[in-house]
């Protein structure tokens, strides 16, 4: 049975997939975590916009990125097999507005107190599961950790952005434009 639910502003959330950048991060503070403005600021390179051509049953992979919206995350495969995903992602400001997309109950998702930490699993079978989240104007986003049936994910299964461009390394950090 699939489900697609809020889950309490107590739990909070965050999300995977990014790519290592080597630039300077911008300050937090520029814009302020009430309004939402930072939110809508874009992140350096490759996470920008949603992945081109990402559906059901697209190539099995971790697909990240970030629009106006937050951020995504998104898993899915060609085969109806299932496949475990499992991951963390850590920001450097707390994670806030976390939504479940498609996940059904062996999904587990935990936030961590100081809600700077996200720990994901989700099982996959060949649609698509997933989650949004947002951060309180975080400067960097880490992911790390990604497996597939309890193996690494090999890089080239980490699709970032509109262009599907994969990480350098796992894990990577993304920085938000200055």
């Amino acid at each position: 049975m699939r489900r697609s639910t809020l889950i309490p502003a107590a739990l909070g959330a965050t999300l995977i997939g990014a790519t290592l950048i080597s630039a300077a991060p911008a300050s937090a503070t520029t814009a302020s975590a009430t309004t939402g403005t930072c939110e809508k600021a874009a992140w350096i390179g490759q996470v920008q916009g949603r992945p081109a051509g990402l559906g059901v049953h697209s190539r099995s992979g971790d697909y990240f990125w970030h629009d106006k919206n937050g951020f995504h995350l998104r898993v899915t495969q060609k085969r109806s097999k299932a496949q475990t995903y499992s991951g963390t992602i850590t920001s450097n400001t707390p994670i806030v507005g976390f939504k479940w997309v498609k996940l059904e109950k062996q999904d587990k998702i935990e936030l961590s107190a100081d809600k700077l930490t996200i720990n994901f699993t989700v099982v996959n079978h060949g649609l698509m599961d997933g989650f949004d989240f947002k951060t309180s104007c975080a400067d960097t986003l880490t992911v790390s950790g990604l497996t597939i049936n309890g193996q690494p994910l090999p890089r080239g299964k980490v699709y970032l952005g509109k262009y599907r461009k994969h990480p350098a390394t796992i894990p990577f950090t993304v920085h938000r434009k200055a």
